[in-house]
């Protein structure tokens, strides 16, 4: 009896042994899949780019001119397909260049859009997006239902920032006015509130979205026609 009392104490010392190397194992499996991470996410941490404009308003001298179904950057025959009825000879309202000497123009870049974070942002976007407008002293507000025309949805009126790729603490800026004012032929906007929606990737093609609040009035019946733009407050993507 002793001796099978051993036999028996010695097979559950080899199995107790035996689950204890497992959870050993186990455990130093985790504790190395949790340090992975740990480094992975720091990593990221360290190469996260955080991009917004710096506030302040700009004053953005424009000019009226016939250039019909088209808009910079985008194929004009969507264009024409999606205004078939915006006449040939429309004004669209374009930034005007700067004149330099020698007959040399410059074209106008406005904002700072600036990139806080300590990774390079990549492909960076920008998309306007309007929440109400004013048209002469009347309001009305751009519901999700109206942000699927066109006019003022987000293909028409998203652009490229100017560098693309923008380095820690370097910036960017926008090379033109959004879709629902340059094709105000009829010039009839006096304001427009709404939200920038700046998007990039990061080194490891993760996608970083940031909301800012914006504020644009118009001066087109001055001597010097004028668009005005206010970059205002960060806000959160959920109550944009």
């Amino acid at each position: 009896m002793s001796e099978l009392g051993l036999a028996e104490y010695s097979m559950l010392a080899q199995i107790l042994l035996t689950v204890i190397t497992f959870i050993g194992i186990i455990t130093s499996m985790w504790l190395s899949v949790k340090a992975l991470k740990e480094v992975q996410t720091d990593r990221k941490l360290r190469q996260k780019p955080f991009l917004g404009f710096e506030p302040g308003g700009h004053r953005l001298s424009v000019e009226f001119l016939k250039v019909g179904k088209t808009i910079p950057g985008i194929n004009p025959e969507y264009v024409q397909k999606v205004f078939p009825n915006l006449p040939d000879d429309a004004e669209s309202v374009r930034l005007k260049d700067i004149p330099r000497e020698g007959g040399y123009v410059e074209p106008l870049f406005y904002g700072h859009l600036k990139n806080y974070g300590l990774g390079p942002a990549l492909s960076t976007e920008v998309t306007w997006i309007p929440k109400a407008i004013w048209i002469d002293s009347e309001e009305f507000v751009v519901d999700d239902k109206k942000l699927l025309e066109p006019l003022y949805g987000k293909e028409l009126n998203n652009m490229p920032s100017i560098p693309t790729h923008i380095l820690p603490g370097e910036g960017a800026k926008l090379s033109r006015l959004p879709t629902f004012v340059e094709k105000d032929f009829e010039k009839k906007i006096t304001r427009v509130d709404g939200v920038f929606e700046i998007e990039c990737e990061d080194v490891f093609g993760e996608k970083h979205v940031t909301m800012q609040e914006f504020y644009l009035f118009t001066g087109y019946k001055s001597k010097r026609p004028y668009v005005h733009v206010t970059f205002g407050d960060f806000v959160r993507k959920n109550d944009s």
